[in-house]
């Protein structure tokens, strides 16, 4: 298991050499954070400084002190930039620690520990984007203007909120968190040469999540119809949870055929895999992976 291929933790006595690798990987994800598109990689360090050294909650604090300085520091340079200046620091620091605790927490098995912290960022991101200041809507405005210049901006930003409140900020965090994870995983593996166990190869959904799966879906249909806005919101979050349960089984019965290959094999799926998913067709891989889970449910595959 993970918890058996890592350092413990040893109180305040920490090696040099794991000290220089959380600095450095800090360091590394400091830059991710505010380089354009690399920022959505910008967890991958710290997982990776988590998994080598299983310092998990010092990885955390030295992030989050980074990223305090970081953005105190630049307030003074930019005061004009200061409205969002906490929430942004909050935002972040907040998924600085679920993220690590994904990777380097214990006493709750992987997939729960994936679940709870993408439903606890999700209603970060949606206390972050639903301020009157926030900083999203100004650029989600901009992008409308861009590539959709005949609609009207609020309409869209209305219905993007419409889509991220039911379910849609969940599976936006759990895709972010599940694909920085990988890639941490296959980065230690590769250059630490040793297999990491994943921790989700082994998931098996509860017996009762498929009624619940039906009941939401069934919830989903009768609100809408008689216009239930704030039950139908609810019902949305749980038939979307109870799908990601699914997912996230599919995902296991491939984990776990794949740890039967090698492992350059396996670090050469996970990348394929994770291209498939940020491509158009990830919709598609995705609900196969969902309808494999729901299968095992009545036949079990791995068994």
């Amino acid at each position: 298991m993970l918890e058996e291929r890592i350092p413990a933790p040893a109180g305040i006595n920490i090696k040099k050499e794991a000290l220089i690798t959380i600095l450095v990987c800090t360091g590394i994800s400091m830059f991710f954070l505010r380089t354009g598109i690399l920022s959505i990689f910008y967890l991958i360090p710290l997982g990776y400084a988590v998994l080598t050294t299983g310092l998990f909650m010092f990885t955390f604090i030295v992030a989050a002190l980074s990223n305090l300085i970081h953005v105190l520091g630049t307030s003074f340079i930019t005061p004009e930039n200061n409205a969002n200046m906490w929430l942004d620091i909050f935002y972040i620091t907040s998924l600085f620690l679920l993220f690590t605790w994904i990777i380097g927490g214990k006493n709750i098995r992987t997939a729960y520990r994936f679940l709870l912290a993408s439903a606890a960022g999700a209603i970060v991101f949606l206390i972050v984007i639903n301020r009157a200041d926030s900083v999203f809507f100004s650029v989600f405005t901009q992008m409308a203007k861009i590539f959709m210049p005949s609609s009207d901006p609020q309409e869209l930003y209305d219905a993007a909120n419409n889509i991220l409140m039911r379910g849609g900020s969940f599976v936006s965090i759990l895709l972010m968190f599940f694909i920085n994870r990988q890639i941490s995983i296959a980065a230690a593996s590769f250059i630490k040469r040793q297999k990491i166990y994943s921790g989700l190869s082994s998931f098996a959904a509860p017996l009762n999540a498929i009624w619940i799966l039906i009941g939401s879906l069934l919830t989903v249909v009768i609100t809408n119809i008689f216009k239930i806005e704030a039950l139908e919101i609810l019902s949305w979050n749980v038939l979307v949870i109870s799908a990601v349960i699914f997912l996230v089984q599919g995902i296991a019965i491939l984990m776990f055929l794949l740890s039967k290959r090698t492992p350059g094999f396996r670090i050469g799926i996970n990348i394929l895999f994770i291209l498939v998913l940020l491509s158009p067709i990830g919709v598609f891989a995705a609900g196969a992976l969902l309808v494999l889970g729901i299968i095992e449910n009545f036949r079990p595959i791995r068994r």
